[in-house]
């Protein structure tokens, strides 16, 4: 009986760390994919500042791939999904353009997972 408890007791402690594993992993990865998504974002604000008919890239990094689609005229719509190895993140961010003679800036009206 006391060898059963012990094996028992083992193994729900193996399991806990096995999901505490898991846990830290998919946070990791999450964060990882998020701050590379604001990046691929402010390069495509930037490739949109410089040129305004800019409509995608795909950008390989060590840990993976982010692809930037820009659709619409003004505002713009700038879809990041960020790829590291089998997990996949979408974030989607609302642009305005503005126009002032030469100079084109761009403003960030949203910016969400979808």
């Amino acid at each position: 009986i006391i060898s059963a408890f012990t094996l028992i007791l083992g193994l729900a402690m193996a399991e806990n760390s096995i999901s505490t594993g898991y846990q830290y992993v998919n946070n990791t990865s999450g964060e990882a994919s998020y701050y590379g998504a604001e990046g691929c974002l402010e390069e495509a604000v930037i490739r949109i500042e410089n040129d305004s008919s800019f409509t995608s890239e795909t950008i390989s990094f060590d840990w993976g791939t982010c692809q930037i689609v820009v659709t619409g005229t003004n505002p713009k719509t700038v879809d990041v999904t960020i790829t590291q190895g089998v997990y996949s993140e979408t974030y989607q961010a609302t642009v305005d353009i503005t126009v002032n003679g030469h100079a084109t800036n761009a403003s960030l009206s949203s910016w969400e997972e979808i």
